[in-house]
Order: structure tokens, then sequence, then C-alpha cells
């Protein structure tokens, strides 16, 4: 870890520890509070700028929100003469902002209670009880410590020796580490196989087992009339998939707004404390694009929505209309105009009313990236006809769930959709930044043909917490040696997995899943192991995943003209033991040209 990381304003400062924490600490408190816009230079760094002209620097200078200056000659010659905010980073790594491509944040954003965010990445009963004691000193006497979603109850090993010993803390361990609050875990991800082998689907629930402490027992078991309805909760506060799905239900309808703009406000300071500060957010099963949005909108509003959301909208059934899908449910979202008026058009135009590009409307905070996660069921014909619809709209991209088999039937619908003649398209696939998304089981030749089309591989790492879910790992390795191919990672958090990139990246290294079995090595597809380098996965999290959003111009690497969003390591992840990595974290992460973050214990080091 890096010891002696100083700031200073204009006065020349020793980087002792005494002296940092007297002084720099409140000092970051003032620039973090006040969304400091003045300029910044980091000095002294170790700066992996994800540019392939000037891959490494030692230098840095932020004007406003944009970086202007790097490693230039004229920059260390000014260097006496700065009048701003100066970072002496005394070796510390400095690397882009990351963007996970492919991940349910504002899903998570709403949860329920006080999130135990420090819980997905503890793999030990013991390291769990230290997270949510040291989240018991945070919260306030009596309220809710929930982890819902991102983690599988099985990852929470009693006997560190015993791969097969993960489990739920008891009623009375919970009760123990947490007396005066309520405590709730829900796991809401459950694989259902369909089928054997490569055939599998692939299937899931969003529900699994639950636990509870005695005093959360006691809120729900005193109620007289719960709305929703929540049966009894057991006495030893064990939940069963159904009870787990009636609490979850009952947390959703009964969460305040202003509960909501908290655990808002508190994902975006998690996202930024492990360096996250964009996400492409494919909204999600029981999300709703429209009053779930409005935590959201007022956070950005109130200027502390701090993580680029770009969000797609995921087409869905008319009001009044029971399961309307594909074409139909696309025309709810696309179509200003009957649908004969596209059919009859004769030559490439936009058409009559249609003529507004969404996905360029929004802020800099928030802003769609197009539809997603569904634009048609994973039928070929069903593919073919909606990305037609698609192509006849301006501007619209898509992100298209594809695993197992559907992978192919998605891919001949595409390639159906671009080799049929129509005079009313408008761009192409390519134009767009469209990609197909998980794609566990693809095949080397799907990912050629993925590329060919000029799509995105969005690639996710859900079998980190369920290896025994997919025929075969995630194909890091094919992705990054597929010529052409446009590819970005993530994790598919908050609820089929965890959220945070230093697990997944530690995950792409080693090919272990949390109990340490190796599921990347031994490849069924035979694809060869998928095991990629640190640095190919930072690719990913960065650079890459800026094409997703068609930021690619101007986010995911470090260069003049770049927006100014980068994050100070609090450890060098490309040194050591490399199942450390997900042990990194941010020191300070600056967002827009502002210090939004900085680890107040780090800078306190003895």
């Amino acid at each position: 870890m890096n010891k002696g990381l100083s700031i200073k304003n204009n006065i020349k400062l020793t980087s002792s520890v005494r002296v940092l924490a007297i002084f720099f600490v409140p000092f970051l408190m003032l620039l973090w509070q006040k969304g400091t816009a003045d300029d910044i230079r980091i000095i002294n760094a170790q700066i992996i700028t994800m540019d392939e002209s000037n891959p490494t620097a030692s230098s840095l200078l932020i004007s406003g929100n944009r970086i202007i200056d790097i490693d230039s000659n004229e920059f260390q010659e000014s260097n006496n003469s700065f009048v701003g905010t100066v970072i002496d980073a005394e070796g510390a790594v400095v690397i882009p902002g990351l963007i996970d491509s492919h991940l349910h944040w504002s899903r998570s954003a709403i949860t329920w209670g006080y999130a135990l965010h420090r819980a997905e990445n503890v793999f030990s009963l013991a390291d769990l009880e230290q997270a949510i004691k040291l989240r018991v000193a945070e919260v306030p006497v009596g309220e809710w410590i929930s982890l819902i979603g991102r983690h599988n109850n099985r990852q929470f090993l009693a006997d560190l020796s015993d791969p097969l010993s993960g489990r739920y803390p008891t009623r009375q361990e919970l009760d123990q580490w947490a007396p005066n609050h309520k405590v709730l875990l829900l796991q809401r991800f459950t694989p259902e196989p369909v089928g054997e082998g490569s055939e599998d689907y692939n299937r899931a629930s969003f529900t699994g087992i639950g636990q509870m402490n005695t005093n959360a027992i006691r809120f729900f078991n005193s109620m007289e009339v719960s709305v929703p309805f929540i049966p009894a909760i057991p006495e030893n506060g064990a939940l069963s998939h159904e009870i787990n799905q009636q609490v979850y239900e009952w947390t959703r309808a009964n969460n305040t707004i202003a509960d909501q703009i908290r655990s808002t406000i508190d994902l975006v300071r998690w996202s930024h404390s492990v360096g996250l500060v964009g996400v492409g957010d494919p909204g999600g099963n029981g999300f709703r694009a429209t009053q779930d949005f409005l935590p959201i909108l007022e956070v950005a509003r109130r200027g502390e929505l701090t993580v680029r959301n770009r969000y797609q909208l995921r087409p869905t059934s008319a009001p009044g209309v029971e399961n309307q899908a594909n074409l139909d449910a696309l025309r709810n979202l696309l179509s200003a105009a009957p649908l004969a008026e596209s059919l009859t058009c004769t030559n490439p135009k936009e058409i009559t009313a249609e003529g507004f590009h969404i996905s360029r409307i929004g802020s800099a905070f928030f802003r769609n990236m197009g539809l997603g996660e569904w634009i048609s069921r994973p039928i070929t014909t069903d593919i073919a006809e909606a990305a037609i619809f698609i192509l006849r709209r301006p501007d619209w991209s898509f992100h298209q769930h594809a695993e197992a088999a559907q992978i192919g039937n998605v891919i001949h619908g595409l390639q159906l959709a671009v080799n049929t003649e129509d005079p009313c398209r408008i761009g192409t696939l390519a134009d767009r930044h469209s990609s197909l998304e998980h794609l566990n089981d693809a095949t080397k030749q799907n990912l050629a043909d993925i590329a060919s089309l000029g799509l995105g591989a969005g690639i996710q790492a859900v079998r980190f917490l369920f290896p025994d879910w997919q025929y075969s790992g995630p194909p890091f390795k094919a992705a990054v040696e597929t010529s052409g191919l446009n590819y970005a990672f993530g994790a598919d958090g908050m609820f089929a997995g965890h959220g945070n990139p230093w697990t997944t990246l530690q995950f792409m290294v080693t090919g272990e899943s949390f109990n340490g079995e190796d599921i990347l090595t031994d490849d069924p597809l035979d694809r060869g192991s998928q095991q990629i380098t640190l640095m190919e996965g930072l690719n990913g999290y960065t650079k890459n995943a800026a094409w997703f959003t068609r930021e690619e111009h101007e986010r995911g690497q470090l260069k003049a003209g770049y927006l100014a969003d980068l994050v100070v390591l609090t450890r060098n992840p490309f040194q050591g033991n490399v199942h450390q990595i997900r042990d990194t974290k941010s020191a300070i992460t600056i967002v827009d040209g502002k210090v939004v973050y900085f680890d107040r214990e780090f800078f306190q080091l003895e």
C-alpha cells in the first residue's frame, strides 16, 4: 500500500503522516464538500493512461472538467508557478475512472435500509462479522442494515479450508454482531438450469433464501396488517424463497422517496470508493423506469449524482395491454408514427415526428444509452424484425441479452436484418454502438460474427458467485483475441452478482470463483483458458467501455481534452499477490475535474 500521499494547495508541506492527518484531511474534506473546480495538478504518479500513443506518464494537469496537459515539458517547467491544488502521488498508481458497461446500478441505488456494501467483497463468516460491526458504527441505532442481492449465501465460509462451508450467519450470530439494529440478508438470484450441457439456457429466478436477526423478526411479526402480505417470520429468522420474495416486495412498496435518495447517495460514495465512475445501466426485472428513476433524478438535481449513469430503456407493454413483446413493445418506445408510414418510405430519411434523438438527451451524469436488456425474444425472425424496425429510427442503439443457444439465434437474426434491403434504413448497426450482452457459451465463431456486424460484446462475471451456473465460463480471452471486436467487461450486479470491479478483475486474472474453484482454465468449448491479464481487464473497464456509451472520444483514457475522471489507487494492483487484486480501493476519486471521494483512513496511515 502506498504511504505518505500528500496534497498541497499553494503551500509546500512535508509528507509526514502527522501533517497529513492534521492538515490535509480537513483540506480534502473542504474540497469534497464544495466540489471544487480549481485546477488540479497530479505529480510523481505512476499514471496508466490507456492511451496507446502515450501509455504511461508521471504527471497531469486538470482545468475545469478536462485534462489539459499530460507529461509535457511545459508542464514540468511551470510546476513552481502553478496556482491550484497539487496532489503529490509519491509513486501511487493513477488510472482512468472505471466504467462497468452492464451494472444494474439504479436498482441497487433504491435498496431498502442502509446497504451493507462491504459484505459483497468478504468471503468468510469472520470477515462478514467485521463488515457488519463496521456498518453498525456508521448507521443510526434502530435502523435497518441490509444486504439485498450482490452476494451468494455460500460465499461466507465458516471454514476457510472448506470451500463448501459457506452459509448465512444464524439469528443468534447476527444478534451478537448488531444487537441494536435490524438486519436483513436476502439473496436475489438462484440459477435454474433447464437443459444439459451447452443446451442449458441457464435460466434463473430472481429470489433466494434469506436471514434476519431478532429485531427484524419482531418488526415484521408485530405488524397487525402488512401490505403487501408477509406471513409469520420463522423463529430462527431463516427465510424460504417464498418469504424472501414477499419481504422484498414489502420493502419495495414501503421504501420512502427520502430513504431512496439517501441510499442512492450512499451508493454513489461506495462506487467512488472502488474507483467506479460510470455505469451502463440495463434497468432490470422489477425496475420501473418511471417512479424508480425519481430518487436518482433528485440526487442529480442536487448535484450529488457523480457516477455517470447511462441507462437503458426496456421495451414494455402499452398501458392497459398485457404481455406485449417484440415489435409491439418496441413501438411503445420508438414510434410516434403509424408503422404503415415507415413501410411506404422510399428513401432513407427520418420518419415524420420521430426525429428526436432521446439517446443524446440528458445531463452529464444521467443520460440514455439506448434500449436494453431485450429488444425481443431471442428468436431469429423476431430479432430480425426488431432490428429492421430500430434501424429505421434515428440514433437508437440496443444491448441484447444473449446466452447459450440464444447467441446463435440473435446473431442470425441480426445478419438477416442487415442483409434485408430496406430504403428506410438510417445508418448501420456499427454507427449505433449496439451490443450483445453476457455471451456465456459464446464460441470463437460467435465472437467473430459479432465483430463483423460492428457490434460490441459485453461480457459479465456472474459465474464468479455462481460457478455451477452456465455451461462454460465467460469468454474473456476469446473476446480479447477476436480481431476488430469491441468488448467491455462488467459484473452484471447488483442482484445476480457483485458490483465491485476489482473483484471482477481478480476473477479474470485468476479464473477462480468466490470459493477458489478455477472455472476458466479448462474450457469445455475448446476456446482455451479464458484468464486474461490485469491490463487487458482494465482495458475492458475503461477505454473499451466508453465505446459502449458512445463516449470513446472523451472518456476511458487519460489524455489531453478528455474528461477528468480518474482514480488514485491505495495499492499497486500490478504488483504482489494476484489474490489481493480485489482489495484495491480508491485513495482519491476525481470526476468531472472535482474531488468526489477520498479515503480518510488511507491518509491517516502510520
